[in-house]
């Protein structure tokens, strides 16, 4: 369970906003050459005057950069300076427009520049953060922010929203979350971390089996499918308060649960019948309607974000392959026709791609596709790849990448470019999915 105080660890209050430039600087991402801009990333400064011990200062400074940087490289943006060549003492310097002196900057080859300091006061921490257009010369983004000090790179992910916004004119996902299931403890339980893997937290304690984790639209709630009352029912957990509630525990399996884009219905599948089958719950009727009826096993439903049709997984055709239901018609259409085994249709939040994961050879990969099954394309090529999940901003993709036995959380850009593991300080995930935007 997430406890409220989680949550709580960084209470974002905007003291002040600083001078602003007169023109936003917009990035065109869809462009086919994007030229990474050349930035200087200063060390942070302690700004307190109040008593704190040169080690929890130094803590708190390495943790901030160490996350600005990280989350500046993840950006795709930019290149990052050599701080050996910096003409001046962070700690000597200030961080105020008039205090620089930006034809320094320009010297070592710095278009942009971010400048910080901080101070602490018992546990409540604050960040002064600025964002230069060192060309300009003028300040592109200055914000000052509360957090808390057990937690410095939460303030950050909040900064890197804000430039990342003011550089390309679309929201950022850097204080977004990812959900997924782990067995190191000994029991599979589910977790809940940055997007960057990082302050990773354990949030079911059953001692069971917990599986799938699926996020609310607006991602204050959690689905999840568990064994802790012996057969597979789906669950529903609130993530502010804590509140578990079973959404169904029909005789057979209850599995695959996915939040309409609304959030007034679940698509699942039940083994009520004959056999596994799609089903849609309604949260305002309590009721079920059958979707698919047939003899084979139908399941993972993954919603169009328009909310009107169902990629889902049926072996109606023999192996397991990709379908699609349109769920104003009934209509159904068939999109892979290759592969021995197809799974996990994962539907892009700007409904343009579904991707999915294959094996031939008992090895999985993960492919995209336009919702049509054209442009089949596979973006990974080593490991066991399983899976995959959208950012929010269809930008990039979170999977699992299992290999010698143990499984890892990767991400990666979504033509398979950039992949790069997450690390959780926890060990062996699977089943991750990402969050949409937090309010």
């Amino acid at each position: 369970m997430i406890k409220k105080k989680i949550f709580l660890l960084l209470t974002i209050a905007l003291l002040s906003i600083f001078s602003t430039a007169e023109a936003k600087v917009f990035i065109d991402l869809s462009a086919p050459a994007l030229k990474k801009i050349p930035i200087a990333v200063q060390d942070f400064k302690n700004l307190g005057t109040e008593p704190v011990s040169p080690e929890e200062a130094a803590r708190i400074r390495n943790e901030l950069l160490d996350a600005l940087t990280s989350d500046i490289r993840f950006t795709n943006l930019f290149t990052i300076l050599d701080k050996a060549s910096f003409l001046e003492d962070a700690q000597k310097a200030g961080l105020a427009p008039e205090e620089i002196n930006f034809k320094d900057w320009r010297t070592i080859g710095a278009d942009t520049l971010v400048k910080g300091g901080f101070t602490v006061e018992k546990d409540k921490l604050t960040v002064e953060i600025r964002f230069f257009d060192c060309i300009k010369e003028v300040q592109l983004v200055g914000k000052k922010y509360i957090g808390s000090a057990k937690n410095p790179r939460r303030v950050i992910h909040y900064f890197a929203d804000q430039v990342y916004e003011e550089l390309t004119g679309r929201r950022g996902i850097y204080t977004t979350k990812l959900l997924f299931a782990s067995d190191k403890g000994g029991n599979k339980e589910i977790f809940v971390a940055d997007f960057d893997g990082k302050n990773a937290t354990q949030i079911t304690r059953n001692r069971s089996i917990n599986l799938s984790p699926q996020w609310s639209p607006d991602g204050s709630r959690m689905l999840y499918v568990s064994y802790k009352k012996g057969t597979p029912s789906l669950y529903m957990l609130d993530l502010k308060t804590g509140k578990d509630t079973v959404i169904s525990a029909k005789p057979g399996i209850n599995i695959g649960g996915r939040f309409s884009p609304d959030g007034t219905k679940i698509a699942l599948t039940l083994s009520i019948d004959r056999s596994a089958e799609l089903y849609l719950f309604d949260f305002n009727t309590n009721e079920y309607k059958r979707l698919t009826d047939n003899y084979g096993i139908d399941v993972s439903p993954s919603w169009s974000p328009d909310g009107t049709k169902l990629a889902f997984v049926s072996d109606t055709s023999g192996n397991p392959h990709i379908f699609v239901l349109d769920l104003p018609t009934g209509n159904l259409k068939r999109l892979t026709f290759n592969g021995k085994y197809n799974s996990s249709p994962a539907w892009s939040p700007d409904g343009k791609t579904i991707a999915f994961s294959r094996s031939d050879s008992g090895r999985f990969n993960i492919w995209v596709m336009r919702p049509d099954g054209s442009n089949l394309t596979q973006i990974t090529f080593e490991g066991n790849n399983r899976s995959p999940s959208w950012s929010p901003d269809s930008r990039y993709i979170v999977y699992s990448y299992t290999s010698r036995g143990n499984s890892s959380l990767f991400i990666m850009q979504a033509d398979g470019s950039g992949q790069q593991k997450l690390d959780t300080g926890i060990g062996n995930e699977k089943s991750p999915a990402w969050s949409p935007f937090i309010q």
